[in-house]
C-alpha cells in the first residue's frame, strides 16, 4: 500500500493557497508572489516601446504617469478567471499604496475593489476611506426581495411613459402583468435573492443583473408572443431597474457621488487609482461607473478596469449605453488594453518554468511555515525541491487543466484545485489527482502490464529520456512505498521504465553558457532535455565528434584558433540540436525554444551577440517585424502555421536567420493526426481505462475504425472464397452487414451478428495500441517505427488469426444450411450441374462444366418453355433458378481458381470427386437445403457490389431440386406419344430407296384428296428423292433412347427432353414418318375403284410392302414395326 510522509499543516496550506490574493496578508502575499512579466498589450500609454508584451512594472509605471488634475485615464485588463488578474491588482495596490506614504510616490492612492467586495457599502467605503468622506448607503441583504420587486413594478408602471416611449399602455401592461408562466415579478424576486446570496457569499458567485438576456427573452415571449425589443426595451428596462435599486440603497446618482469623491481627492492633492478586479462587482452601479469614467472629463481617476474575457461581448454594449461600436468607443478613450490570457485561457506569464517556480515557492513557504518534521529522510533533489511533487508533475497538471470541460490553464486552478487538493489529501499526489474534475486525464507513458501504482507514478512523475523511455529517481519509489517492478530497463538509480509511442514530448537543447566566441577560446556548452541537464550527449565540431557532455550536461569546447564560421552539434539517440558561431568576427545567433514547436505553440527566440544575450534586436518572422528582444535577449512569437517559419534578426550589420520546423499539432505522436493533442490524449486515456476494466469507452469508434483499417490492410476479411487466390475481381461470398468489416469492442461497442471481437484486458495492448494509433491517424497509417516499437509479426498474426476465425464462422453459418457433410464448394458444383442439366440436358459431371457459364441452346427449342406451362411448378422453379444462373459459375471462379486460367487442383478435386461419385445422392439431398441464412451473406466481386443474397440462391436451388426430382411420365407424355406414332411405321430395316418408292406410291394414291397439307408431303417427297438428310441409324438410336423415358430420373428426364427437342430439330425422319402417318390417316375410309380394300390395306398389300414384310418377320402388318 502506498504512503505519503507529511511535513505541512493543513491550516497553513489553506492560509496561503487562497482563492483571492487579498485573503493573504501582505507578507504572505509577497512571500509567494511570482512576477507577472508577460502581459499582452494591444496598446499602453505612456510606454516607451510598442512591444507585444509588458511587465508588471511597466504596467505600474504607465499608471503612475498621471498628475492629480488629469482627466480620467482608463486601463482595461482582460483575462480568464484565475489567470492572475487578482494577483496583479493586489500587487498594484501594494506598489501604489493605500496612503500617500506607503507607495511608489506621494500622490497616487490605490482604491482596490476586489472580487469578493460586493456590498455597495464596502465599495463606497473603499472609495472614500483615504479622504475621510462619509457617504451612508444601504445594503441589499436587508431587503425583502418580493417587496422590492412589487415596488419596482409599481414605479415602472407609474413612470412607463418616460421609460418606454416606444410602448403603448397596453404593451406596458403586458410587460409587467402577473401571469402563471414567466413574469417580471418572478424574475426580479429570483434575481434579487441571487444577488443577496452572492453578496453574502465568499466572492465565488458572480453578481447577477436584475434581469439578464435570457430572462428578457422569456419575458418578451410570454408578454408579446415574440422576442422583440432586445436592443430597445431591454436596455431601458435594465437601466431603470438598476437605478431603482441603487436609489433605494441611498446611492442615488452614483455618477454625481463619483464626481464629489474625485473633487475631494484633488483638493487633498491626491490621485486616486481605482483598481477594479472585476467590473461585475459593481453590480447595479456598473452602468453609472462606466458612464462616469468613460466621460473622461467628468473626474480625475486612474482606473484599472478588469473583467473576464468574453464579458464585453455579451454585456458591454448595454452597460456603456453607447450607439458607437463598443470596441472603438473603448479604444478611443482607454490608455491601455491588456490581456493576461490567450484565446485558450492560458495565462501568458505562466510558462513551464514559471509554473514550476510558482508551485515551488508556495510549497516551500508552506513547509517552512508549518514547522513539521518528516518521518522519513528524503532527497529533495529527487523531487526538484517540490516535495511531494516534482517538476514533471506540476507541468503535466498545469498542461491538462480544465474547467467546465474547457481547457483553462490558470494559476488559480493550479494552486487551488491541484496543489491545495493534493496537499490536504493523505494519499500521494499521483493517487489523489486521479479523478480530479479539473484535470483532463491522459494516458500512461509506460506499459499497461506494469502495476497500476507504477503506471500512475510514471504518468505524473516520469522523466522522458532521449531514448523515449521513462526514468524516475529511485527515491520517489521509496518515499511513496511503491515497489520497483521486475522487467524494468534499469533498476538502480534512476529506475528506467520502457516507454511507448506518444509519450511526453522531448525538447533537446544545445546552448552556450560560458566563454567568449573568439579564436582559440574555450567555451562552455550545455545540453538539456526538457529543461534538465542531459549527460552523454555527443558533441561535434564541424561534423567531427570531440567529446561527450558530463553529468551536468556540460562540455568545455575549444574553438579553432582561426577566424571562420563553426557549427557545434549535440546528438543523443534520435535527437540533435546545433548552434553556428562566427569565430573572430562579430556574430549574431538566434536560437528557438522549443526548436520544433507544434502549430499554435509559443516559441521563445533568444538572440546572442558574440555568445552573450542582447536586447533590442529587431526580429522578423517570415519577413514581418515581430518585435525586439527584451533585456534577457528574448522575444516570444507564435508558430502559427506549418511546415516552418523563418526568424531573422540584424544588429550592427550582423545578421542571422534560423528556420524553425513547425509540426502539426501532436507532432510527437507516431502518426499524423487531425484532432487536437488534448483529444488524442483523452482518447488514449479512455482506451486505457476500458482496457483495464471494460468500463465506459466513449471514443471506442476510434479503436474500432483502426481495427477495421488494419484488418482490411492485409485481407478482405468478410470475403469467403479461395484464401490462396491472387485473382481479383472474381466472385466470393461476403458477410456484408454494414459498410465495413464488423468489429465489436467488448462491453461497450458490440455489433449484431458475426463480428471480430476485441475483448478488454491489458494483455492485448501490444496489439490494440497500434490499432488505436491507426484509428487516430489522418491517413489510416500504422505507427511510424521511428517513433514506435511496432511488432509487425504479432500484429499480422492477430489479423490472420481473426480473419481466419471470422471466415470459419461464415463457413459454419452457411454450411449449417446445407445437407450433412456438404461443403460450400460441393454446393457450387451441384448448383452448376443442375443449371447445365436444365439448360442443355447435361447429365455427365465434368471438371470443365464447373466453370462453364449458363446458356441455353439456340439450335433447338427450349424444352422447358416448349413443354411446360407458365403455371407449372417445375417451370416456375426453373425460371427462378435461372435468375441466379451466373452466380454458381461466378463462385466457382472465386473458390476454385488461384488466378485466371490457373485452377486450384487440390480444392477442386476434393469437392468434385465426392460429388461425381455420388451425384444422384447429391441431387436428391439438394431438396433439403435450408435458406434460413442471414441476409448479410451476399455474393459479389467486391464488398461494395455484393448485393446478391446467398439465401436466395440456396432457396432457388432447393426448390428447383424438389421439382426436378418430382418429374415423371406425365411430364414427358409428348415424347411417349411421338415415339408411339413413329413406331407404327418405322422399322430399323428401312432404307432410302425403299422408303422413297413406297412414299411415291402412297403419295400418288392420295394425290387426288383435297387436303391442305400436300405441300408438306411434297417437301418430304423431295427429301426422300435426294436422301442427303436421312440418317436412319442415328434416328433409330434416338427412338431407342426415348422408349426408356418412363424409367428415367429427374436429371435423365431433362436430358431426354433436350435430346428429344434436338432430335426433332436435326432428324428429318420425324417429319417423313409423320407425313406417311398423315397420308394414311387422310386416306382411311376412301373407296378405291375395283377393290373392296381401303387405301391402307392397298398400301400394305402392295408388292413393295410384301417384300418389306418378308424381310422382317417381326413386323406385323404395318409399314413400321409393332404398336
Amino acid at each position: 500500500m502506498t504512503r505519503m510522509s507529511v511535513d505541512w499543516d493543513d491550516e497553513i496550506v489553506r492560509r496561503y493557497l487562497t482563492p483571492e490574493s487579498h485573503q493573504k496578508s501582505r507578507p504572505e502575499f509577497e512571500r509567494t508572489h511570482i512576477d507577472i512579466n508577460k502581459i499582452k498589450s494591444e496598446y499602453l500609454f505612456p510606454h516607451p516601446t510598442n512591444d507585444e508584451f509588458v511587465t508588471q512594472e511597466e504596467f505600474r509605471d504607465a499608471i503612475l504617469k498621471s498628475n492629480v488634475r488629469d482627466d480620467n485615464r482608463i486601463f482595461i485588463l482582460r483575462g480568464e478567471t484565475g489567470s492572475g488578474k487578482s494577483q496583479l491588482c493586489q500587487w498594484l495596490e501594494y506598489q501604489i499604496g493605500r496612503s500617500n506614504d506607503t507607495g511608489e510616490d506621494e500622490t497616487h492612492i490605490a482604491l482596490h475593489v476586489s472580487r469578493s467586495q460586493t456590498r455597495i457599502e464596502d465599495i463606497v467605503d473603499i472609495l472614500t476611506e483615504p479622504i475621510d468622506m462619509d457617504i451612508q448607503v444601504g445594503n441589499v441583504e436587508d431587503l425583502n426581495p418580493g417587496k422590492v420587486a412589487d415596488a419596482m413594478i409599481a414605479n415602472l408602471d407609474a413612470y412607463a411613459p418616460t421609460v418606454f416611449q416606444e410602448l403603448s399602455e397596453d404593451e406596458v401592461h403586458d410587460l409587467i402583468e402577473d401571469r402563471s408562466g414567466t413574469d417580471l415579478r418572478g424574475i426580479l424576486t429570483e434575481n434579487i435573492e441571487a444577488y443577496q446570496e452572492a453578496v453574502a457569499g465568499d466572492g465565488d458567485d458572480e453578481i447577477p443583473d436584475l434581469i439578464d438576456d435570457d430572462d428578457y427573452r422569456d419575458l418578451a415571449l410570454s408578454a408579446f408572443n415574440r422576442t422583440t425589443g432586445k436592443d430597445t426595451i431591454y436596455p431601458s428596462l435594465l437601466g431603470f431597474l438598476h437605478d431603482e435599486l441603487s436609489s433605494k440603497l441611498n446611492v442615488g446618482n452614483f455618477q454625481e457621488k463619483l464626481e464629489r469623491i474625485s473633487d475631494e481627492y484633488v483638493e487633498a492633492g491626491l490621485r486616486p487609482v481605482l483598481i477594479c478586479e472585476d467590473l461585475t462587482t459593481f453590480s447595479v452601479l456598473k452602468e453609472q461607473l462606466l458612464d462616469h469614467i468613460f466621460q473622461l472629463d467628468s473626474g480625475h481617476y486612474d482606473v484599472v478596469l478588469g473583467w473576464t474575457t468574453g464579458w464585453e461581448k455579451d454585456s458591454l454594449d448595454k452597460a456603456l449605453g453607447t450607439s458607437e461600436n463598443t470596441y472603438t468607443y473603448m479604444k478611443d478613450r482607454a490608455e491601455g488594453y491588456l490581456s493576461t490570457t490567450d484565446e485558450t485561457g492560458q495565462a501568458y506569464f505562466l510558462t513551464e518554468d514559471v509554473t514550476v517556480e510558482l508551485a515551488r515557492k508556495y510549497v516551500s513557504v508552506i513547509r517552512e511555515e508549518s514547522n513539521e518534521t518528516l518521518d522519513i529522510g528524503i532527497d529533495e533533489d529527487d523531487f526538484d525541491g517540490l516535495y511531494p511533487f516534482n517538476a514533471e508533475f506540476v507541468r503535466r497538471a498545469y498542461e491538462h487543466l480544465v474547467q467546465d470541460g474547457n481547457e483553462r490553464r490558470t494559476p488559480r486552478l493550479l494552486l487551488i484545485r491541484i496543489i491545495r487538493e493534493c496537499l490536504t489529501s493523505r494519499a500521494p499526489p499521483f493517487e489523489s489527482i486521479d479523478g480530479n474534475p479539473y484535470v483532463k486525464q491522459f494516458p500512461t507513458p509506460v506499459s499497461l502490464d506494469l502495476p497500476a501504482d507504477v503506471q500512475n507514478l510514471a504518468k505524473w512523475y516520469g522523466i522522458p529520456t532521449a531514448e523515449q523511455n521513462i526514468e524516475l529517481p529511485r527515491g520517489i519509489f521509496e518515499i511513496f512505498d511503491v515497489t520497483v517492478p521486475d522487467g524494468v530497463l534499469a533498476d538502480d538509480d534512476p529506475v528506467v521504465l520502457g516507454g511507448k509511442g506518444g509519450g511526453p514530448q522531448r525538447e533537446f537543447r544545445l546552448e552556450q553558457v560560458g566563454g567568449t566566441i573568439e579564436p582559440g577560446a574555450t567555451i562552455s556548452i550545455e545540453t538539456t532535455l526538457n529543461g534538465r541537464p542531459e549527460a552523454d550527449a555527443d558533441i561535434e565540431l564541424d561534423g567531427g565528434s570531440v567529446g561527450f557532455t558530463d553529468d551536468d550536461g556540460r562540455y568545455d569546447l575549444v574553438l579553432p584558433n582561426e577566424e571562420g564560421e563553426v557549427t557545434i552539434t549535440a546528438r543523443k539517440a534520435d535527437l540533435s540540436d546545433s548552434q553556428t558561431f562566427s569565430v573572430g568576427t562579430d556574430s549574431l545567433n538566434l536560437s528557438p525554444n522549443p526548436s520544433r514547436p507544434d502549430e499554435g505553440e509559443e516559441v521563445t527566440i533568444t538572440a546572442r551577440f558574440n555568445g552573450e544575450p542582447i536586447s533590442d534586436v529587431p526580429l522578423y518572422k517570415d519577413d514581418e517585424q515581430a518585435g525586439k528582444t527584451d533585456a534577457d535577449g528574448q522575444l516570444t512569437v507564435v508558430a502559427d502555421k506549418t511546415p516552418e517559419m523563418t526568424i531573422r534578426g540584424e544588429i550592427d550589420g550582423v545578421e542571422d536567420e534560423v528556420t524553425v520546423q513547425v509540426l502539426t499539432a501532436g507532432g510527437n505522436y507516431p502518426v499524423e493526426v487531425t484532432v487536437t493533442p488534448d483529444e488524442v490524449d483523452q482518447q488514449r486515456f479512455e482506451y486505457e481505462q476500458w482496457l483495464k476494466t471494460g468500463d465506459e469507452y466513449p471514443s471506442s469508434d476510434t479503436l474500432r475504425e483502426g481495427a477495421v483499417t488494419v484488418l482490411e490492410k492485409w485481407h478482405d476479411p468478410t470475403r469467403l472464397a479461395n484464401a490462396n487466390a491472387s485473382a481479383t475481381g472474381v466472385a466470393g461470398i461476403y458477410y456484408a452487414r454494414g459498410s465495413e468489416t464488423p468489429v465489436s469492442i467488448q462491453s461497450v461497442n458490440e455489433r449484431q451478428g458475426l463480428s471480430i471481437e476485441l475483448p478488454f484486458g491489458t494483455e492485448h495492448n501490444d496489439i490494440y495500441e497500434p490499432l488505436l494509433w491507426c484509428g487516430l491517424s489522418e491517413n489510416d497509417a500504422l505507427p511510424s517505427e521511428e517513433q514506435y516499437e511496432l511488432n509487425y509479426d504479432l500484429l499480422r498474426g492477430w489479423v490472420d488469426d481473426n480473419v481466419a476465425e471470422f471466415r470459419s464462422a461464415m463457413r459454419d453459418d452457411i454450411e449449417s444450411c446445407l445437407p450433412d457433410d456438404w461443403t460450400i464448394e460441393q454446393f457450387i458444383i451441384v448448383a452448376q450441374y443442375l443449371l447445365h442439366n436444365a439448360s442443355r440436358g447435361t447429365t455427365e459431371l465434368s471438371r470443365q462444366l464447373v466453370f462453364e457459364e449458363f446458356e441455353t441452346s439456340e439450335e433447338y427449342a427450349n424444352p422447358v418453355r416448349e413443354r411446360f406451362a407458365d403455371s407449372h411448378a417445375y417451370r416456375e422453379s426453373y425460371n427462378n433458378l435461372t435468375k441466379s444462373s451466373s452466380h454458381p459459375s461466378d463462385l466457382a471462379e472465386g473458390f476454385f481458381k488461384l488466378k485466371e486460367n490457373f485452377v486450384d487442383e487440390q480444392r477442386l478435386s476434393d469437392a468434385y470427386g465426392v460429388v461425381k461419385a455420388n451425384l444422384e445422392t447429391y441431387v436428391t439431398e439438394a431438396m433439403y437445403i435450408d435458406d434460413d441464412l442471414a441476409d448479410a451473406y451476399r455474393i459479389g466481386n467486391y464488398r461494395s457490389d455484393a448485393t446478391i443474397r446467398l439465401n436466395s440462391l440456396l432457396k432457388r436451388v432447393r426448390e428447383y431440386a424438389q421439382e426436378l426430382n418430382s418429374l415423371g411420365g406425365d411430364d414427358v407424355e409428348h415424347i411417349i406419344e411421338a415415339v408411339d406414332q413413329i413406331d407404327t411405321w418405322f422399322d430399323e430395316s428401312h432404307n432410302v430407296p425403299q422408303l422413297r418408292e413406297l412414299y411415291e406410291d402412297l403419295y400418288e394414291a392420295v394425290g387426288t384428296l383435297d387436303v391442305n397439307i400436300k405441300e408438306r408431303w411434297e417437301k418430304q417427297k423431295e427429301r426422300l428423292e435426294t436422301g442427303d438428310e436421312i440418317r436412319f441409324a442415328a434416328f433409330q438410336s434416338d427412338i431407342e433412347t426415348f422408349r426408356s423415358v418412363q424409367s428415367a430420373t429427374g436429371p435423365e428426364l431433362l436430358e431426354l427432353l433436350h435430346r428429344f427437342e434436338e432430335s426433332r430439330n436435326e432428324r428429318v425422319e420425324w417429319e417423313i414418318y409423320e407425313a406417311i402417318d398423315e397420308m394414311i390417316t387422310a386416306a382411311e375410309g376412301v373407296e378405291v375403284p375395283d377393290t373392296t380394300y381401303v387405301l391402307e390395306e392397298e398400301v400394305k398389300r402392295s408388292d413393295e410392302m410384301t417384300k418389306l414384310i418378308q424381310t422382317n418377320a417381326t413386323v406385323e402388318e404395318n409399314i413400321g414395326g409393332g404398336n
